[in-house]
Parts: C-alpha cells; structure tokens; sequence
C-alpha cells in the first residue's frame, strides 16, 4: 500500500487531495491544525518548528510515496478592495510567508529519507497563478510566498532528482470551492469561472502518475472564461 503525506488536509485542497487518495487505496496520514475528516491525523502547526518536527516524527518510519502540501493562508482582506499592504502588520507578513514558504522546504527536507526509500518519492507543492510574473496580484506576502514557493521546488527538484525524488509545483487559478463560491455569489468576488476541484485532482494525478525517469517540474492551471462557472459548493480551498 502507498503512504501520503498530505499537508493541510482538514479542509479545502487538502481535504479533497486526502478523500481521492484514500479512496484509491492509499494510506493517508494527514497533516493540520484542525482534526482532518480523512486519514490519519496528527496536528501541526506549520508556523512551529517545534510542532513540525513533532509530526514528522509521529508519521514513523518507513517509506512515504509522496508529499502533497497543498495548504495555504493568505493577507486579511486579500483579493477583495479591503486588502491594504500599508496596514497589514508585520506578523501577518511573517506568518504568510512562514506557512506558504518555509513549511514546505522544511517538511519536504524532514521527510526525504521516508522519500527516498520509497519506489517513486514524489513531493507536490500547490502554488498559484499569483507566482507568475503575468499574473502577478497585489497581495505581497501571499505574492512573495507564491514565487518564492515556484524557486523552492525547482532547487529542490535539481537537490533531490540524483535521489530519486521528483518535485512538481501546481499553480492553479481559482478553484472552485465553498468559500470561493460564497463569495463571488456575494459579489465580494468578481463574477468568473473558477477551476473545478476534479481538473486539479486531474493534475495531481498526472504529476503522480508518471515514470521514475519522468517528473512534471510545473503545472499551471487557468480559467478559460469568466462568469459561466460552477455554482454548487465545493471543498474549500486557496484561491492563489
């Protein structure tokens, strides 16, 4: 049987990540503050470092197949008008940058020798459009993270390729989710077509899927049009 590890799993991305898997057959041990609904849940906080090493430490020996973060926090009021960079504090800025950045290079470098011992070790990181330079947002810490998160997995994919293990970074749209939803229902967001969560399982899947000798470095997925999307609730997730 495969083991993931999938960061972020109690809602959004990661809770649908955590259900399609398990539902395959893999064993889920699911990573997050808050009790996740699928899997094998051990809380982390992915600010602490002390909290991370902890969880590492309690997903126990043994091979891990694949490393899926797909968790992500953002600025107060960000993608709305409300969003202000001269009044976000600085530990908001810390914090984005902590949980979008810094967790996952620290996780993914805890976790390689359960990696490295596995048949094909993959890590997948769930980025956005925001990390690319023509969809640049005006969020600066979610934005910074967003980019810096892209770099992260192409250094790490060039450390860890002589190992056996592939990195692929996700940079998904808008994903349709209950909070995306809601709130383009409530005209807090533009009217648009955000990306069905099936379409990014597809991606997963794809990036898991392939040989050995083969990884997906990057993935990025945009709408096609605007104001003719989904508008029954989905998993939540992050909207990049």
């Amino acid at each position: 049987m495969k083991r993931f590890v999938v960061a972020g799993a109690s809602h959004g991305i990661g809770a649908a990540v955590a259900a399609h898997y398990a539902a395959r057959g893999v064993e889920v041990i699911a990573l997050s503050r808050t009790p996740a609904p699928v899997g094998r849940w051990i809380e982390v906080d992915l600010e602490d470092r002390l909290s991370l090493a902890s969880a590492v430490h309690a997903i126990g020996p043994g091979p891990v197949d694949a490393l899926l973060v797909t968790g992500g926090i953002w600025e107060e009021g960000a993608f709305t008008p409300a969003y202000s960079f001269e009044a976000s504090p600085a530990a908001e800025t810390t914090s984005v940058i902590a949980v979008n950045l810094t967790a996952p290079i620290l996780l993914t470098q805890a976790l390689i020798p359960h990696l490295r011992s596995a048949a094909t070790g993959r890590v997948v990181f769930v980025g956005a459009l925001s990390g690319l330079e023509q969809s640049a947002s005006s969020e600066v810490a979610n934005s910074a993270s967003k980019y810096g998160l892209r770099g992260a997995a192409q250094a790490l994919d060039l450390s860890l390729r002589a190992m056996g293990i592939g990195v692929t970074v996700i940079n998904p749209g808008t994903v349709a989710t209950d909070e995306v939803l809601d709130d383009v229902l409530a005209g807090r967001l533009p009217d648009q077509a955000p990306i069905p969560m099936q379409d990014l399982l597809a991606a997963f899947d794809f990036a898991l899927s392939l040989s050995p000798s083969t990884v997906a470095r990057e993935v990025n997925l945009g709408q096609m049009r605007a104001g003719d999307g989904p508008r029954r609730p989905a998993p939540r997730a992050d909207r990049g």
